[in-house]
């Protein structure tokens, strides 16, 4: 043997003896300490325990899902399981993961190491670079992190405890006691971690976009359906060019909370906030080339997947001359979490650049005088009105109006106030219900409009619930309503599999009997349907020509579609078997276009056969 071929032998030996001793003692590395396979014991708990050491356990003895038996109130599920540790002491940092969507606790070795809000929007913990956010699918599992201070305060050498508490769970009928993962970043190989390659990767990344940017930090809180928390809100728009995270902000505090009723029920949620000075007086303030306001909303297309039938509500209802909420598409990030595409839309309000109505004040020396104009929103409100009388049956079933005042808000309001407004409405249905000089007391032309928009959307939340009407003068002996502004347009234009939403033919004013009484009696006056029919032919070779629609849904399509890739990489909506209240379900965006485009003609062809006599191969030319 060549002293040459010795020297390179030696030299191979003692680089393998050297990568060697790098991977066993000081190669970093993340590893799988409890796999998806393992089988946890567990226990159902009707309330909140001080101790864990003397309940009843139970564990499966294979893989199988457990059926729980039904429980009448709310219970907490308390999983549990044991790992060993060679030496605690080269671990970095772990992640528990699981599938569970309920407000966690979590306890190594008897103490809390956090309580997690179900609620509550956590950084990702994917790996990515730096100046990239993931996007990770919402549906995936949860991973929480463990930082090294714990990890070397309560973990120790040899059997250790891992326990995670679900609380507050309802109609849960099968449990899993695996797919739990306990992973730690660790140097070497001492604590026989089955090795990861990469920790889960994201389906996709987010750095810019054309649309802007707004970064909410809600400082660890959770936010709530109530009260709005505080909150900092980052905005990125550039007006001319793309906005990038790295791009500097403007700061706003903020207070928020989750609004909606049905849409509270959607993973992805909705919000509400008010912007606020540096003392935290709330002002009315303009973002992104919206008017000045005090209220704000954040709506999060979710079962609308053409992501723009609000949007094409309003801007139509815009274009026909009415006041409708302005809008703009944004991307949120909620505490570093990419939340995909959202409208930032006004919320409805009085004042100059909204509801430009007088607002009603109070005479701060006699509270029985009080002069301006009132809000007001029908709705699932208990209290009721008298019209129709509960003998009639003459009106089909409908139902007394429930309704509420929307504005100004009960503390600037007293009894007086209520009083006086509730007389008026009353004054209001009973002329329409004796069919006495009806339009006195109604203004035709706010009618009309809100049917149009309704009917031509097929909006089966119409007439009934987000339904806002105003009253210029509360102390006028005459007072004229006016149905003005609209609102939730989302279950529209096909969308909703139920109240036969998804059929272009028939009409919302007839379908519930929860819609007030009055529109019946107006669709049968002959002075309202000759006004409706002159002002739908209009609409119809204007704003409502299918020119004029294709163009509007090109239009908003062409603003949002760029960044829709990455929403629904987080919401992976798109291409579902089945998903509520959706009746078609396409599995692309284009397709989603596609649907909403072909039902919205099938509809005008109903409405113009229905409304005017036309037949189907009628056409309207648009005026120019």
């Amino acid at each position: 043997m060549s002293s040459k071929f010795k020297k390179y032998l030696l030299f191979l030996i003692i680089s393998c003896l050297a990568v060697s001793i790098y991977f066993l003692f000081f190669y970093q590395h993340w590893g799988i300490l409890i796999n998806g396979d393992t089988i946890w014991k567990f226990s159902v708990q009707q309330k909140e325990l001080t101790t864990y050491e003397n309940i009843q356990w139970f564990k499966p003895k294979g893989k199988e899902k457990i059926t729980l038996p039904k429980y009448s109130n709310p219970f907490n599920l308390i999983f549990q399981t044991n790992f060993n540790l060679t030496d605690f002491t080269i671990l970095k940092e772990g992640i528990i993961e699981f599938n569970e969507k309920y407000t966690v606790k979590i306890l190594f070795n008897g103490v809390e190491y956090t309580t997690i809000n179900k609620d509550l929007i956590m950084p990702s913990t994917d790996k990515i670079f730096s100046n990239q956010l993931p996007v990770g699918e919402y549906w995936r599992e949860k991973q929480v992190k463990i930082n090294n201070k714990f990890l070397k305060a309560h973990l120790k050498n040899g059997n250790n405890i891992i326990t995670l508490i679900f609380y507050h769970i309802n109609n849960l009928e099968i449990i899993d006691c695996t797919q739990k993962k306990l992973l730690f970043l660790t140097v070497g190989q001492n604590n026989k971690l089955r090795p990861v390659c990469r920790l889960r990767k994201p389906k996709g990344s987010f750095n810019q976009s054309k649309l802007p940017i707004f970064k909410i930090n809600t400082h660890t809180n959770f936010i709530p359906d109530e009260p709005k928390i505080k909150a900092s809100l980052n905005i990125i728009n550039n007006s001319t060019r793309t906005n990038k995270l790295s791009d500097s902000c403007n700061f706003h505090n903020i207070k928020i909370e989750r609004r909606g009723r049905t849409s509270q029920s959607f993973e992805k949620k909705s919000y509400g906030f008010n912007v606020y000075d540096k003392k935290y007086k709330k002002k009315a303030q303009k973002l992104i080339d919206l008017p000045p306001s005090k209220k704000w909303v954040l709506y999060g297309p979710y079962a609308d997947k053409s992501l723009i039938r609000n949007a094409l509500a309003f801007t139509i209802y815009s274009q026909m001359g009415n006041y409708a909420p302005r809008f703009k598409f944004i991307e949120l990030i909620i505490n570093n979490n990419y939340q995909g595409i959202y409208l930032l839309m006004e919320k409805i309000q009085i004042s100059p650049n909204h509801v430009n109505i007088p607002l009603l004040t109070l005479d701060k020396k006699d509270s029985t005088k009080f002069e301006g104009g009132y809000l007001l929103d029908i709705d699932r409100y208990k209290t009721r009105t008298n019209y129709p009388p509960r003998k009639d049956s003459t009106i089909s079933t409908a139902q007394p109006v429930a309704f509420s005042v929307y504005a100004p808000k009960k503390k600037e309001r007293n009894a007086l106030i209520d009083n006086r407004i509730n007389y008026q409405f009353d004054v209001f249905e009973r002329h329409i219900y004796e069919k006495d000089n009806m339009y006195d007391y109604l203004d035709i032309n706010s009618f009309i409009d809100y049917i149009i928009i309704t009917e031509f959307a097929k909006n089966i939340d119409g007439y009934r619930l987000s339904t806002f009407m105003y009253n210029k003068d509360i102390n006028s002996d005459v007072p004229k309503f006016y149905t003005a502004p609209i609102w939730d347009y989302n279950f529209s234009f096909g969308l909703a599999n139920y109240h036969e939403g998804f059929n272009p033919e028939g009409y919302v004013y007839n379908a519930d009997k929860y819609v007030p009484f009055w529109w019946r009696i107006l669709l049968k006056d002959e002075i309202f349907m000759s006004a409706l029919k002159n002002r739908y032919s209009e609409l119809r070779r204007t704003v409502l020509s299918n020119n004029n629609i294709n163009t509007t849904i090109d239009s908003l399509v062409a603003i949002c579609e760029p960044s829709s890739k990455n929403n629904f990489k987080k919401w992976s909506v798109l291409n579902a078997t089945e998903f509520w209240p959706n009746y078609y379900m396409g599995k692309t965006h284009e397709d989603e276009i596609n649907y909403l485009k072909s039902w919205i003609t099938k509809r005008l062809v109903f409405l113009d056969k229905d409304l005017l006599g036309k037949k189907e191969n009628d056409v309207y030319i648009p005026t120019k």
